[in-house]
């Protein structure tokens, strides 16, 4: 059990860094729409979908932190 331990947390490790770049990538992308003064539809969009992986981010962090013993965060 332990050597699959180190896997998944690479994955979870993996997945919380897609969640920050579509993050990024999304503010990004609403700073330009509201600069060109977009369509308010478009900027709304940008921003949920920033709100969304901020949730997405959060279960995965603490399900790496449900997964780790006290002894990893000492």
């Amino acid at each position: 059990m332990e050597s699959r331990e180190p896997t998944q947390f690479k994955q979870s490790l993996h997945s919380a860094r897609n969640s920050l770049n579509s993050i990024v990538l999304h503010a990004e992308l609403g700073k330009m729409l509201m600069e060109n003064n977009a369509d308010a539809e478009q900027i709304k969009n940008a921003f949920t979908v920033i709100l969304q992986q901020c949730k997405g981010c959060e279960k995965i962090l603490t399900s790496i932190g449900d997964n780790s013993s006290d002894d990893t965060l000492d």
